[in-house]
């Protein structure tokens, strides 16, 4: 286990709360009663102040455009010049600190200190799987496991396939590979994408000539044989999900910081190739029947209790059955439960600005308490996406997307554009509200809705 790290009020109106952290999550610190921290009566504090993710042992804190700054050991970070309104100030990149153990933060008149309870600490170096070079200094003692440097990862991350085979040919020579699926029996072929949580590849069964996607994921932190174990086993429940309009989950690999997956292959590309190709928006003759099939997908996870967690055009994906254009739900667990496990570093305070626009708010506000009613959000945000060619909420060039997610007003979708049909206007509005309770519950009622919107 990676240890706890415990966050502790020594002063100010709450002194002496503490909260504590043993798996990834968030807190949120401000004058807004939807924060962890809640701290309405001290003007010095902004409504929503600064956001803190954690995935043990490491923790990042950032601050969200507060007037007064977020100082970290006596040092101020963030904060706008007094003139300028919280949209002004956000235009500003604000800087994100990592912290660590016995380090003090400071707002208003609250004062919090960082502990780290950490498991065993190893006394061996720590050496990047790539490059062998000592980085014990990045990683941090307290974790155990592999790792690849940030230097390395970056310049592998967009295409790591050259790195997965060269892993898992070492891996073979000593026998100890961790797989379900033989790798060495397809021909790996052209990347077909990448993006925050790894890259995609053609591959081809060399015996049967079946085409199938490969997905690889590469951890940003350090992965023990215990974490590998317990993310592939959240993923196994998975599997046996069957439904036309989600994407088949065929097998998995693991071996050091790499994940492997064989899932089915959508010759049709991503929704989101097909806006581009359509010059940015679809017409609602095309978007319909793509919108109904995933709504019905999605309808489908929800009755088996599982929530997707990142739903955006990136992942609906398009196959061909029968001369007719079939819409599938893809990512079905790997993004939610590699995030959920720490494996994918920080990423409410990271850099997944594809994911931002599709994000609810609650999903930074409640991280592990994602429920479907937060699916439909992003579903919604997605169909207006498709018709619209824009977000749904306002966002300024430049400004920090997480203060739109937390401060930004919902546009009406007839306002981008006029001349869609009300009823149909008014089920995606419904489905971006933005209290949980004004939205359909989950996507079987979104689905209903809006076939009943088209009759």
């Amino acid at each position: 286990m990676p240890g706890k790290l415990i966050l502790t009020i020594t002063s100010g109106p709450m002194e002496g709360k503490a909260f504590t952290f043993d798996e990834h999550d968030t807190l949120l610190c401000g004058r807004m009663s939807d924060c962890h921290v809640y701290l309405p009566d001290d003007r010095q504090i902004s409504r929503h102040h600064f956001l803190l993710e954690v995935t043990p042992p490491d923790a990042r804190i950032r601050d969200l455009g507060s007037l007064h700054g977020t100082y970290i050991n006596g040092r101020k970070y963030g904060g706008r010049e007094k003139h300028e309104t919280p949209e002004e100030g956000a235009k500003r990149e604000y800087p994100q600190v990592d912290l660590h153990n016995g380090d003090e933060v400071k707002v208003g008149a609250t004062m919090f200190q960082v502990r780290l309870e950490a498991a065993a600490q190893s006394v061996e170096p720590v050496r990047c799987q790539r490059c062998g070079n000592d980085v014990s200094a990045e990683v941090g003692a307290s974790q155990q496991g592999a790792y690849i440097c940030a230097r390395c990862r970056q310049q592998v991350e967009q295409d790591p396939l050259a790195l997965l085979m060269a892993v898992l040919d070492h891996a073979s020579q000593n026998e100890r590979r961790q797989q379900e699926i033989q790798i060495e029996n397809y021909e790996m072929g052209k990347l077909l994408g990448a993006g925050g949580m790894g890259a995609v590849y053609l591959a081809q069964h060399k015996h049967t000539r079946e085409q199938v996607a490969v997905k690889v994921m590469l951890a940003r932190v350090r992965v023990s044989d215990d974490a590998r174990k317990m993310f592939l086993r959240e993923i196994d429940t998975t599997r046996d999900l069957r439904h036309p309009h989600i994407v088949r989950f065929l097998g998995h690999g693991a071996e050091e910081s790499l994940f492997y997956f064989l899932l089915e292959y959508c010759a049709g590309g991503s929704v989101a190739d097909l806006v581009k190709r359509r010059g940015g928006r679809l017409t609602l003759e095309e978007a319909r029947p793509i919108m109904l099939q995933a709504l019905q997908g999605l309808a489908y996870l929800h009755e088996q209790g599982f929530v997707h967690r990142d739903l955006k055009p990136h992942n609906l994906l398009l196959a061909e059955h029968a001369g007719a254009r079939v819409a599938k739900i893809s990512d079905l667990g790997l993004a939610k439960n590699f995030e959920q496990a720490g494996l994918s570093g920080m990423t409410a305070t990271g850099s997944y600005a594809g994911s931002f626009p599709f994000m609810p708010r609650e999903q930074v506000i409640n991280f592990k308490r994602v429920q479907p009613v937060s699916d439909v959000w992003a579903m919604g945000a997605t169909c207006y996406a498709m018709l619209t060619g824009t977000f749904p909420r306002t966002h300024r060039r430049g400004e920090d997307p997480m203060l739109a997610i937390l401060h930004g007003e919902i546009v009406p979708l007839r306002q981008r554009d006029h001349q869609l049909p009300v009823r149909l206007a008014e089920v995606i509005d419904q489905a971006l509200a933005i209290k949980e309770e004004e939205r359909f519950r989950h996507a079987g009622e979104m689905y209903e809705a809006l076939v009943k919107a088209g009759e």
